[in-house]
Formats: structure tokens, C-alpha cells, sequence
């Protein structure tokens, strides 16, 4: 009951063949991605930002979230006042 014709079989086959086709031609069209194979001056900038970046967040890090460790077990289990 389920078969289908010679001619709905064709159909099937170039859909099939033009679905592959158009996913092809997506992976194709790629955007550019920075490579280490791209100029040198351009990829040190970005590994320059990037570094500067996170030391800079490190740093307003380390300010707002001080850490004080408490001189004594008592300290540490009593709540402060």
C-alpha cells in the first residue's frame, strides 16, 4: 500500500538532491573567521585586547569582591555584629 510509483520516486530523489544542494551551498558561504594564518599585526592586536581585557576584569574583581579571612574558627562560626 505504501509503495510508490517509479515517477513519486523521481520526484522524491530531486527534492532529496536539491535539499543536499542548498545545504552545500550554505556551509559554502561561511563568514570569514580570523585564523593565526591571517597578518601577524591583526591577530597580536586581538590576543592584546583580549589579555588587557581580562587582567582588566580580573582586577575590578579582586576590588569588589574582597576576600578577609577570619582570624579565628570562633570569628568564622559566630555571626558578626
Amino acid at each position: 500500500m505504501n509503495r510508490l510509483t517509479p515517477e513519486e520516486r523521481r520526484r522524491v530523489r530531486i527534492a532529496q538532491q536539491r535539499a543536499q544542494q542548498s545545504m552545500l551551498a550554505q556551509l559554502d558561504a561561511t563568514p570569514h573567521v580570523l585564523t593565526p594564518d591571517e597578518p601577524r599585526g591583526r591577530w597580536w592586536l586581538i590576543k592584546v585586547v583580549a589579555i588587557a581585557a581580562l587582567l582588566g576584569g580580573g582586577l575590578l574583581a579582586s576590588q569588589a569582591l574582597e576576600f578577609k579571612a577570619p582570624a579565628s574558627l570562633v570569628e568564622a562560626l559566630l555571626p558578626r555584629r
